[in-house]
């Protein structure tokens, strides 16, 4: 897709700014919702390992109707998710 290799890089900062904005300071909800939709539309193409449990969170975020602290929530744990996978690679390059 556009000589896109599927990193989770470029889209790390847009899940921060999403968890930083518990209290609605810096993104409205219709930024983050869009965010969260501009994701979700590239999970496909991302290289991830929870891909299920990252699209009910992504899918949760942009929904209506939810405070900014639960959609901060939400992306702190797509974060968590990340990381995790991370980790893993680290420790075991081969995938294993």
């Amino acid at each position: 897709m556009f000589g896109f290799d599927g990193s989770t890089k470029a889209i790390v900062s847009f899940l921060e700014q999403i968890r930083d904005n518990k209290e609605g300071d810096k993104l409205t909800h219709k930024e983050v919702r869009a965010y969260a939709r501009l994701i979700l539309n590239l999970l496909p193409n991302l290289q991830v390992d929870d891909e299920e449990q990252i699209k009910v969170l992504l899918a949760a975020i942009s929904s209506a109707g939810l405070p900014h602290y639960d959609r901060s929530f939400a992306a702190e744990q797509i974060l968590k998710l990340l990381e995790e996978q991370k980790q893993r690679k680290l420790n075991c390059p081969d995938g294993f």
